[in-house]
């Protein structure tokens, strides 16, 4: 797979964003394609973390910064956006091997930080004309 390093950008914050990127949960794999040419740039297979083979067929993603949450048969895992590496597993021990649904408040916040930012971007810029 290529590497695209056009498709993440940084910020003034030093956080990483991306950047024309689709991250699709399928058939026990997760990867991120490229929304320009549909290339896919890496992808994971579930089991590798620990998930079965014969119960990943539902499953559920979320993005948050650099960090892409992927909830399938009762566990949920924590990769990296810009790789797909593992950041952490929690097995929701006692939960069961059910669809696991998330709900992010961080994402609220974050686009309300952005928006009052650019807010203020728009007001010193109009101040200053």
């Amino acid at each position: 797979m290529a590497k695209h390093n056009d498709l993440y950008i940084c910020t003034k914050n030093n956080v990483m964003k991306q950047k024309n990127i689709l991250y699709i949960l399928s058939n026990g794999r997760v990867a991120a394609i490229d929304k320009k040419d549909g290339q896919m740039l890496w992808e994971v297979k579930l089991k590798q973390h620990g998930v079965s083979a014969t119960s990943y067929a539902v499953g559920q993603i979320c993005l948050e910064g650099d960090k892409l949450f992927v909830g399938v048969s009762g566990i949920l895992l924590c990769l990296d956006s810009k790789d797909g590496s593992l950041k952490w597993k929690n097995e929701l021990k006692g939960w069961g091997y059910s669809f696991v649904s998330m709900a992010n408040a961080g994402m609220e916040a974050n686009a309300a930080a952005v928006a009052a930012s650019s807010a203020a971007s728009a007001g010193m810029v109009a101040s200053t004309t």
